[in-house]
């Protein structure tokens, strides 16, 4: 039991990497309702546990250790990533908005996206809901698949070869290497979903007292992530 429970305390403790938060939060900052922000901290979990679970049992089962020149390459490329989401997410911070309750169908939001008179309120996965009354309005949230993808790639590079790819390898049987993947990813998917929530919140609180100070928040959060992008692909090429 203690080299799982040491995996899921690794695997909570490595969801909250600075790299890793920052790529999610670009994600919370355009939507800091409580229940997505959970779901972006589950869907980025699961991506992540995808890589290592698939790498882990190929290093299980083929005995082979993680080559240290890919963990260069993996930086590298989470470094574009994040400078990436970075940008994205400066660029929605300005279309970050509260819709209040009275004037949006009884229920508030605190989004970002472009609107445009006329037509329907279209929310993530493409159903389309009506508001009549002051405000009446169309938009479209991105798709919440990219946050998946962002834990897949964070998964495949970094720090995930260190924490649990190469003490993996290092298991006596290869039953307890696959529960200690297994953990580790359960570590990794709650750690992030507890994060997000609490970053959806504490968000949510400062834009509902001034969307100024919300839109502040996501820009910093943009600014925040091409900064440590540009730091992790020139620690690389340095």
């Amino acid at each position: 039991m203690l080299p799982l429970a040491t995996a899921l305390s690794l695997g909570f403790l490595h969801a909250l990497e600075v790299d890793h938060l920052i790529a999610v939060t670009t994600f919370v900052a355009g939507r800091p309702a409580l229940r997505t922000a959970a779901l972006f901290g589950l869907r980025w979990g699961v991506g992540h546990s995808v890589a290592v679970l698939v790498l882990g049992s190929v290093l299980l089962l083929s005995g082979l250790r993680w080559p240290d020149r890919y963990d260069a390459l993996g930086e590298a490329a989470v470094g574009f990533m994040l400078m990436g989401l970075g940008g994205w997410a400066l660029a929605a911070s300005r279309k970050l908005h509260l819709h209040p309750p009275d004037a949006h169908g009884g229920h508030g939001h605190l989004h970002a996206h472009g609107s445009r008179s006329g037509g329907g309120h279209h929310h993530r996965g493409g159903e389309a809901h009506q508001h009549h009354g002051p405000h009446l309005h169309q938009h479209r949230h991105p798709v919440g698949h990219g946050v998946t993808l962002v834990g897949l790639l964070h998964g495949l590079a970094g720090t995930s070869a260190v924490v649990a790819l190469v003490p993996v390898t290092l298991l006596p049987r290869a039953s307890l290497g696959l529960g200690y993947l297994a953990c580790f990813g359960v570590g990794v998917t709650a750690g992030m979903m507890a994060y997000a929530m609490v970053a959806a919140y504490a968000m949510r609180q400062a834009a509902e007292r001034s969307v100024r100070w919300g839109r502040r928040i996501a820009a910093a959060v943009g600014l925040a992530g091409i900064g440590v992008g540009a730091w992790w692909v020139g620690g690389v090429v340095g």
